[in-house]
């Protein structure tokens, strides 16, 4: 695996951390629900069509059709301390396809935008991997760009894979040159709620020499 944000020359970009804590929303033209009680009664579905639009905290996407997999299982009633467990989330995995179907994401600190096409996202939210399949565009604004035809991308740690060693797989980039001027941090969480996730986050180390440490 390949840091993402490596590739294209800056530092490791990590998704919005608080992301996992916003519900989501959906909408779309047609709806079916299959509870699936006789084949997998742990796994419920949710089958969506026409102008398919799921938005949680600032992951937004758009794709023609999508199915959600749902985990019906009890997880936090099963853990022996439920607030370890930080994967509360039902939802298990959102398979999208379009033409193409898109998702986006904002990063943590800098707040700069992910934007990811492809003919099929296969999006699993218990492990953040995305699998992207056909005519694969991401671009990481300010960063760089990536094309291909598939690509697994991890949008927490911002790590990828993609291409292999045959002579038909062709993977392209392009790196934008460094910006001279260092990345700002955002004071208000890209203007999302902090929710329990921003909460968890190490607090900075104090620069040596400061004011504060003179006292």
């Amino acid at each position: 695996m390949l840091c993402l944000a490596a590739a294209f020359a800056a530092p490791c970009a990590f998704a919005l951390s608080t992301d996992h804590d916003q519900p989501m929303d959906v909408n779309a033209n047609y709806m079916r629900t299959d509870q699936n009680k006789t084949t997998n009664p742990d796994v419920s579905t949710t089958f969506l069509k026409g102008d398919v639009r799921i938005t949680q905290g600032s992951i937004k996407t758009h794709s023609d059709e999508a199915t959600i997999y749902q985990d019906n299982t009890n997880k936090a009633a099963k853990s022996s301390d439920a607030a370890a467990d930080t994967n509360n989330s039902k939802i298990k995995r959102v398979l999208m396809t379009g033409h193409p179907a898109h998702m986006e994401q904002l990063h943590d600190d800098d707040c700069s935008l992910m934007t990811a096409d492809a003919e099929t996202i296969d999006y699993h939210t218990d492990t953040d991997v995305a699998d992207l399949k056909g005519h694969v565009n991401v671009i990481q604004k300010g960063k760089g760009e990536f094309h291909g035809e598939y690509m697994i991308y991890n949008t927490k740690t911002g790590e990828m894979q993609s291409g292999d060693n045959s002579p038909q797989s062709r993977v392209v980039m392009r790196i934008e040159p460094k910006n001279a001027e260092p990345a700002t941090t955002s004071p208000n969480n890209c203007g999302y709620p902090a929710g329990a996730s921003a909460a968890k986050k190490p607090a900075k180390a104090k620069k040596a020499g400061t004011e504060e440490d003179k006292h």
